[in-house]
């Protein structure tokens, strides 16, 4: 093969790659944008309190960083946990605690309770959250309704008008509409 053939060859290997690589990271994780300022723009608190007590760890757009879930969008506020130790992904692994906590239920049952509504996620969110454990539990609970708003509306939830309410929240469902 000619140089130049092995050239221009190399040249098209790279060029693909490098368009491949480019739409893997197009597609954002977590929020999409048109459904991350819809849920800054119906509920500023939630976005706040969210800044403040939950980005560190799950990302501005709920991605999921570190050990941390994504809990907005795609793949996110599953109705059951996924099984980490299916993880390929280091981040996604279990840490010793979790690892202890998994071994206290019996085999197959899920480690949290699901994800169904949007009681689901304040009953977990407002007694587990924020870490570490100390602190759990610690907001106020019209934050916790704010961030479970917050996030519902970033997941492209439907939400009621006015928002989430203790009076509402069993009848929000968490899948996207």
């Amino acid at each position: 093969m000619s140089r130049s053939r092995l050239a221009l060859l190399l040249g098209s290997s790279i060029a693909g790659f490098a368009i491949a690589l480019g739409a893997c990271s197009a597609t954002p994780l977590g929020a999409s944008e048109p459904n991350l300022a819809n849920a800054q723009k119906k509920s500023p608190p939630g976005a706040e309190a969210y800044e403040k007590e939950c980005a560190a760890c799950h990302g501005k757009r709920g991605e999921g960083l570190s050990n941390a879930p994504p809990v907005i969008g795609a793949n996110a506020l599953l109705e059951y946990p996924r099984d980490k130790s299916l993880s390929t992904n280091p981040a996604m692994s279990n840490n010793a605690t979790q690892q202890a906590g998994d071994t206290t239920r019996p085999p197959g049952a899920p480690s949290r309770d699901a994800f169904r509504t949007a009681q689901d996620i304040y009953n977990y969110v407002s007694t587990r959250m924020p870490l570490p454990k100390s602190r759990a539990g610690t907001l106020k609970p019209e934050e916790y309704w704010a961030i479970t708003n917050f996030m519902l509306v970033a997941h492209g939830s439907a939400v009621p008008e006015g928002g989430i309410t203790a009076e509402n929240a069993a009848s929000v469902a968490v899948a996207p509409k």
